[in-house]
């Protein structure tokens, strides 16, 4: 084996590089538990430095050759270099310094994984001790501190803001003190991946309480494992894998190579999935229609209009907005058109509301200027009750979706008595809304 071999690097001529290596390899090959590994790497190490020194010299009268001939001065200077001795040079003791320091931060790293606060005191007390009064060795210490760090499996932002409290890195700043804002990013990185590993493990943890979930565990986590027929047709089946796909796209984007691809190509084709808000708003509404026209003379003409109207405003819709999300020429035609019907569908029930408790004031005439002026008049008051983020012309689409969803974000919300009465409570208030519109 080369020298370089040995030491582990590619042939170089800085020697801070040199020392380096030979401080990390001398963790595994201590004179007392492997001596000949010990020896190879000292005769590595001194060769690796002679041969750095010969090149730092012969670099230095090659320049000076080449500045002398560029001045082609007859008052030449003969210059005389001493060839170097092939005898063994011996480490000096900065080295054995370093060598030191390097064994003492990696004791010290070892204590903060253990115990945070045993760590921080034999960290503060080393800085206060007499070896690292000198300035240099300071600087090395803190150093090879921070590049231990970001080598180190487990590190966590509250750990690392504490060292570089006691450091004085100041890691706040965009630049820090004492150490470069490169290795303040490995830190940060570091950090990063301490984080997704955490959360991958507590994934296995998570996904145990049923068949279901050990199922979903497995299309995450297992490469190539396809997503079942039956998985579109259970209810909230796929609503954690959606979850947890854009989590980790969103805070962990280093872990998307160990999630399983056949799994994110699936869920992207996907366009229809059962949910139990589908579900219920399903059978909710289907009820109260049936209950609602049962009286009706245009029963089944009604009940059809009725559960077509609902049914675009359930599902219909964002089924169009996930095909149609990139043409928005389109999704805006498609949501003004929804607005329209949605806004008639709203004054068809407010009229209903007027002859129903105000007959005295003879009968609404249900002309193109009841349906204009309700309309404008009932445009405005949503539009200054909506969120800004809403689109004006999409208002009363919202607006109607809200209303006819309302009743399962009421329900998945309450349990137990509670959750009769709500019901209860629903049924009623919606089938007099259904009672207005279709009188």
């Amino acid at each position: 084996m080369s020298i370089w071999s040995v030491l582990g690097i590619e042939p170089t001529d800085d020697l801070s590089d040199i020392k380096r290596a030979y401080a990390r390899k001398l963790k595994t090959a201590r004179p007392d538990r492997d001596p000949q590994g010990y020896q190879r790497l000292r005769e590595a190490f001194e060769g690796a430095k002679l041969a750095a020194e010969i090149s730092a010299q012969n670099n230095f009268i090659e320049e000076f050759e080449a500045t002398e001939d560029a001045t082609s001065s007859p008052w030449k200077m003969q210059i005389h270099v001493e060839p170097l001795t092939q005898n063994t040079p011996v480490i000096d003791t900065s080295l054995e310094q370093e060598i030191r320091l390097t064994d003492t931060v990696t004791d010290i790293i070892n204590g903060l994984m253990d115990d945070e606060t045993e760590g921080l005191k034999r960290l503060r007390s080393t800085l206060s001790g007499d070896v690292l009064q000198n300035l240099r060795l300071r600087e090395v210490f803190s150093q090879e501190l921070a590049a231990q760090l970001c080598e180190r499996e487990g590190l966590y932002s509250a750990l690392l803001m504490k060292v570089s409290e006691v450091m004085g890195w100041e890691i706040e700043h965009y630049q820090p003190e004492g150490i470069s804002s490169q290795r303040l990013a490995a830190l940060h990185d570091q950090i990063e991946k301490t984080g997704a590993n955490y959360y991958w493990s507590q994934l296995a943890k998570k996904y145990q309480g049923s068949a279901l979930d050990r199922q979903r565990l497995r299309l995450l986590t297992v490469e190539g494992a396809r997503l079942p027929w039956w998985a579109k047709w259970i209810p909230d089946f796929l609503t954690p894998l959606n979850k947890e796909l854009s989590h980790i796209r969103m805070h962990f984007p280093s872990l998307l190579p160990r999630v399983n691809s056949q799994l994110v190509n699936s869920l992207a084709e996907t366009r229809l999935a059962l949910t139990w808000g589908t579900v219920f708003l399903t059978g909710f509404w289907l009820v109260l229609i049936m209950l609602g026209t049962h009286d009706d003379p245009n029963r089944w003409r009604d009940r059809i209009a009725l559960i077509l109207l609902v049914g675009i405003f359930i599902q219909g819709y964002s089924l169009l907005e996930q095909r149609l999300r990139y043409r928005q020429g389109i999704m805006v035609m498609i949501e003004s058109g929804c607005s329209l019907l949605a806004m008639a569908v709203l004054v068809r029930i407010l009229l209903g509301f007027f002859e129903t408790f105000k007959p005295d004031a003879g009968n609404l005439q249900m002309a193109v200027t009841n349906y204009g002026v309700l309309s404008v008049v009932g445009f405005f008051v949503l539009w200054m009750m909506a969120p800004k983020k809403w689109k004006w012309y999409a208002v009363p689409l919202n607006a109607m979706v809200m209303l006819v969803s309302f009743p399962w974000y009421l329900m998945a919300r309450a349990s137990g008595m509670a959750g009769v009465v709500t019901f209860v409570l629903l049924v009623g208030i919606y089938s007099l809304l259904i009672a207005f519109g279709i009188r």
